[in-house]
Formats: C-alpha cells, sequence, structure tokens
C-alpha cells in the first residue's frame, strides 16, 4: 500500500506522467472526432491585415494632390461680381483699367463702354475685347486680362468628411482642396465614405442659400440641380485630372457614407464590414479576419433583401471560389453573411480550451 502511494505521489511530481495520465482519460472521446479533424503541430504565423488601409491613402492623396493644382486651373475660373481686373492692351497704355466686376457682371472700359465678363473664363473675357476692340477702334488688338482679386466665395461639405460645414473660399478652387479644407474623409467608425464624390451645382448661389434655409439640406438629385458624380478611384489615381473639378461658388460638395454589411459566425473577427465598390464575398470574410481555423467551415450563406423586400438566400462555398471553380459574389449594403461552424470544430475547441496542447501552435485545415 505504501508502495502504491509513493509511486502516485512521484507520478504527480513528474509533469511527463501527469499530462499522459489526462490524455489517458480524455482519449475515448477524442478518437470519435479526432479522424476527421486532422490535428497537426506547427508554429502559425499571425495573419497580416487583409486589405491596405485605403482611407489612409485616400488622405494622403487629398493633401498631396491639392498642394499640387496645376496653374492651368486659374485660366478655367470664372470672372464674377467684386473681381478685381487688371485690362492692358499692347501699345496703348491709355487703354489700361484696373477694374472691379460690379453686382451685374459687368465692367466700364474706354471707348468700348460697358462689357458683360461675368462667367467668362479669362481666355474668354480677352477675346471678348479683341472682338470689340478690333471691329472699329483698333487692327489686331493684342489685349491681356487678369484677375488681381477674387471675390469671396462659399462652399458646403456635407457627408463622410471630418469637419463638415460650411467654408468662404478665394479665388479658385478644386474638388480636392475643397475637401482637404473640410479635413478629409471621416475617421469616425461606421461612418467611412463610399466610392463615389457627388458635386451639387444649381441654377445660382442664392438658389442653393433658398434651398438649404428652407430644407436644412441639399441632397443629390434635387429638382433645379446639376450633380456630377465623381468616381474615387479615378479622382485619387491622377490619371484623369479633368476628375478634379473646380468648384464654383455656391457648390455643395457631398460625400455619401459607405453602406455595412454584417460577417457572423465562424470568423475570427465577426462584425460589420464597410462596403465599397465591388467588395466580395471572399474580401469580405478576409476584412473579418478570415475564416477561424477551429470553428469555421468554407460553408457561407448570404442573406439579403431584394428589390421589393423580399428575403432572399445565396448559398456558396469559400473553398470553390479561392479554386477558381465558382465564381466570387458581390456583396451588397445591408448583407448578412454567415460562416457555418462545424459540429467537431465546435467539440474540439471546447476541448481546446480543457486541454492544454504542447507550445508550438496549432493549425486546423478548413476543408
Amino acid at each position: 500500500m505504501g508502495a502504491h502511494v509513493a509511486e502516485r505521489g512521484r507520478a504527480a511530481q513528474n509533469p511527463r506522467i501527469s499530462l499522459f495520465l489526462i490524455l489517458f482519460i480524455w482519449l475515448p472521446f477524442l478518437g470519435g472526432f479526432l479522424g476527421c479533424v486532422p490535428l497537426t503541430y506547427k508554429s502559425v504565423a499571425k495573419p497580416q491585415s487583409p486589405v491596405p488601409q485605403q482611407q489612409d491613402y485616400q488622405q494622403q492623396q487629398i493633401l498631396l494632390q491639392s498642394t499640387q493644382s496645376s496653374l492651368n486651373n486659374y485660366q478655367d475660373y470664372k470672372i464674377g461680381p467684386e473681381d478685381v481686373l487688371v485690362v492692358e492692351v499692347y501699345g496703348q497704355e491709355a487703354l489700361k483699367r484696373e477694374v472691379r466686376v460690379n453686382g451685374k457682371g459687368q465692367i466700364s472700359m474706354p471707348l468700348v463702354g460697358v462689357v458683360k465678363v461675368s462667367g467668362m473664363s479669362t481666355r474668354e473675357a480677352e477675346a471678348r475685347l479683341r472682338e470689340l476692340y478690333g471691329s472699329e477702334f483698333l487692327k489686331n488688338p493684342q489685349i491681356s486680362l487678369e484677375v488681381k482679386e477674387f471675390h469671396h466665395q462659399r462652399v458646403a461639405v456635407t457627408g463622410a468628411v471630418d469637419k463638415p460645414g460650411f467654408f468662404e473660399i478665394i479665388g479658385p478652387r478644386t474638388l480636392l482642396e475643397v475637401l482637404s479644407l473640410a479635413g478629409g474623409f471621416s475617421s469616425k467608425p461606421k461612418a467611412e465614405a463610399g466610392d463615389v464624390i457627388h458635386v451639387i451645382r444649381q441654377g445660382s448661389a442664392a438658389d442653393v442659400a433658398q434651398t438649404i434655409k428652407r430644407t436644412g439640406y441639399l441632397r443629390s438629385f434635387d429638382p433645379q440641380t446639376k450633380t456630377t458624380v465623381i468616381d474615387m478611384k479615378r479622382l485619387f489615381s491622377g490619371e484623369f485630372p479633368a476628375l478634379n473639378l473646380m468648384v464654383e461658388n455656391g457648390d455643395v460638395v457631398h460625400v455619401p457614407f459607405a453602406g455595412n454589411a454584417y460577417v457572423l459566425g465562424g470568423v475570427r473577427k465577426p462584425g460589420n464590414v464597410t462596403v465599397r465598390e465591388n467588395l466580395t464575398l471572399s474580401q469580405a470574410v478576409a476584412l473579418a479576419g478570415g475564416v477561424d481555423p477551429l470553428l469555421g467551415t468554407n460553408k457561407i450563406t448570404i442573406m439579403r433583401f431584394d428589390k421589393e423586400g423580399r428575403p432572399q438566400r445565396i448559398e456558396a462555398d469559400l473553398k470553390k471560389i479561392q479554386d477558381g471553380r465558382d465564381s466570387d459574389i458581390l456583396v451588397h449594403d445591408n448583407d448578412a453573411v454567415v460562416v457555418f461552424e462545424g459540429e467537431a470544430k465546435k467539440k474540439l475547441w471546447v476541448l481546446r480550451q480543457l486541454v492544454p496542447i504542447p507550445s508550438g501552435g496549432y493549425a486546423i485545415p478548413t476543408q
């Protein structure tokens, strides 16, 4: 009897014998499903972030491109009331004038009298003056016109930006410059920007002010508005400079909020993901941390509502999508993506919490 007690005490002091006894006790329970879920011990690297920080990149592009606005943009500036213009006629010093555009958008010049220039670019105004002077006063006149002082303009920036509100600007400003005044895109959770920018323009600044005063806001595609939709990817690529529009007095720059989908079940980080242009099922799962190796399977169901509000279920197999046997599926706003959990894996997960596994990590295939 004493020998048995002494032997048992030595076993308690030997951690290898203790681990052997624990595994011996749990072996009958593990045998039922270890065959269907092979367990291998190896070091598992921490998963890398599946998608680059798109928002940080966009913020950098706003700051970079807004400071690199081409001087050509100023040549397209539209003259308006209260602007101060300098007009020179080559060889005719007596005709040089520094004039302020009146409230009707007109200036007064020697010989030709009152000339309407509001809404014209500087090149267009030069061409109009050459036409007037060349018609009966001068032969082939050479005229230059520059804006010495720009009138104050007011624009609004709304939606998914860091500091929405009204901004007073002087002189021509591009879309990216105005976005930089508003602090770039919002950094608040669940308030990310979508894939496009709306530049909303009405007939006059007075119309814009009246609409905002009456409704409290100005929506895209309201009656009597002209809305230009700008694709963010193309704008930030720098390959389409024409998309960096000149913002005019009274314009509203609206950045729509991105939608959200919900990834649930056997993923590492269940929760909502931001739905941007062409977000696919495999990308949504990656944004949720990927399939949990202990719990998740490749079986996925997407639950959504159609245009008539009827519920839909779309079944998918992540393994087939990754292998190219099935097409990836686009994820819509408000979709619920459910990654199914395997029953055997659930049991193994519970045991994993109870039975310590030797150091070195673990990896479980998700086939």
